[in-house]
């Protein structure tokens, strides 16, 4: 037992491996947004992957925490002004994930070698960050290893076939073939190495020249980027002349009200919409019958249609964790109209792929977004959060609107292209017409295929790994 403690507290590395370690985090750090040096995102991970040779389960494990636990908190360090001290929990959580992957590759390098552990990294990967930003409870996506490439279109439009997810395993792929060019210096090897470049260089040339096929269906917007003035919001829509039927985008959370419960606002509303003759799409709340312990509201989105019908609501899917922001809706409803079939997610639901990509799959041709970030975030956090929003555009193939208090309000191309923005914490109106895409990207009709299978393949490896040791285990016993 005295032994067992003692390894468990013996951290296992020396000072230079720790700074080949703090090397590593300093450019993952430099490689995400704010910041956004997407090149360091192909080496970020090198220093980690060096570490860990031939180390023992525990202290990969360990060493993975600390990576972890380093680039999180700099990278979020916007968690500690909301969760105060509760945030070095959050941190650490965030932390064992990649602690896990370390502790897989170790796994992995104990059932077979160092060289076929770096060979199958990118999947551990994609089956972990899969896992930690899709399946579980606090499941949490910022600062997913393909979201360094935001601003990288070459890589960025890969996500069309492969998701971010894709991406993320692609980035640390080319890490390892930089690795194994220079560890391993056989001609056998070099040649395998220039050939998976070759064939990455050549995948993300095609995926970046595919054409976008546009129609001459489209629809004219109008964002409205205000914070809690709903007034304000309404004389900004209509402060200069406006297309009749366009569709008009104001924030998430434009009223804490419901309309649908009160007779007074509803009315204000229709007169709005009279003199607009437009659609109207806003966030607001719908007061529950039940009210339970937790929640007493859904957090919801209504459209109004120019003759001041409710066509439909959106009931947010991932409410933010931690705070009172109602319960997660289900199902995926599209909204038909007459200009055109149109998908919602409320602020948070696009920081997952789930509610883009259903969303397309049922038929939505543009999908908009009503967001509130709020105006106590720091710069970097409205960054962090708008730079995930071009993967959905990509991997869904849809022009993609985005009505953000107090911002970044943008209007995305399906190639990722910040067509329009308006900075953080101004307010303001983005006019633009979008075209209606109908053409259903590889990704949307596989979803999350090769996320799935990446679980899988580690499971399989790792069980066959066992069966492979078994024997030597019962000769030496």
């Amino acid at each position: 037992m005295k032994k067992l403690i003692a390894n468990f507290f013996n951290p296992g590395i020396t000072l230079r491996e720790f700074l080949i370690i703090f090397l590593g985090c300093g450019l993952f750090v430099l490689s995400m947004p704010p910041y956004g040096y997407f090149l360091l995102g192909f080496v970020s991970l090198i220093p980690l992957l060096i570490v860990l040779k031939d180390k023992s389960i525990l202290v990969s494990f360990r060493l993975g925490v600390v990576f972890g636990f380093i680039t999180y908190t700099i990278s979020l360090f916007w968690l500690f002004r909301i969760f105060n001290l509760f945030s070095l929990s959050l941190y650490c959580i965030l932390a064992a994930f990649i602690g896990i992957f370390a502790l897989l590759f170790s796994l992995i390098q104990k059932y077979y070698n160092y060289r076929f552990a770096l060979i199958v990294s990118p999947v551990i990967w994609m089956a972990v960050e899969f896992f930690k930003s899709e399946q579980w409870k606090l499941k949490f996506g910022w600062l997913s290893l393909g979201y360094t490439q935001h601003s990288n279109k070459y890589f960025l439009m890969m996500a069309k076939y492969i998701g971010v997810y894709g991406v993320s395993a692609v980035i640390l792929a080319v890490s390892v073939l930089l690795l194994l060019l220079f560890k391993y210096k056989d001609f056998k090897n070099r040649i395998i190495v220039f050939f998976i470049l070759t064939t990455i260089i050549a995948f993300a040339l095609y995926s970046n020249r595919q054409v976008i096929v546009l129609n001459n269906n489209k629809i004219f917007f109008r964002l409205v980027q205000v914070e809690d003035d709903f007034d304000k919001c309404l004389n900004l829509a209509l402060k200069s002349p406006i297309k009749n039927k366009s569709v008009i985008v104001f924030p998430e959370y434009s009223i804490i009200d419901s309309p649908l419960q009160n007779p007074e606002l509803k009315n204000k509303i229709l007169n709005f919409i009279e003199n607009a003759e437009c659609y109207l799409i806003f966030g607001c709340i719908e007061f529950l019958k039940v009210k339970d312990k937790k929640n007493f509201f859904n957090n919801i989105a209504l459209i109004f249609s120019p003759a001041g019908k409710i066509i439909g609501k959106f009931q947010k899917h991932h409410p933010i964790q931690f705070f009172q922001d109602g319960q997660a809706g289900s199902g995926y409803p599209v909204f038909k109209t007459e200009i055109g079939t149109l998908g919602l997610g409320i602020c948070y639901d696009f920081t997952y792929e789930d509610v883009a990509r259903n969303l397309t799959k049922k038929g939505a041709q543009v999908l908009i977004n009503p967001a509130l970030d709020g105006s106590n975030w720091s710069k970097a956090q409205h960054i962090q959060h708008a730079m995930m929003i071009p993967f959905r555009a990509v991997e869904t193939g849809r022009f993609l609107v985005r009505a953000a208090a107090p911002g970044i309000s943008m209007i995305i191309s399906p190639r990722g292209d910040v067509l329009q923005q308006i900075e953080s914490g101004k307010e303001g109106v983005i006019d633009c017409e979008v075209p209606l895409l109908k053409e259903k990207t590889f990704y949307v009709k596989g979803g999350y295929l090769l996320s799935y299978l990446s679980q899988i393949i580690i499971v399989l490896i790792i069980m066959i790994g066992v069966w492979k040791k078994k024997p030597e285990l019962c000769m030496k016993g």
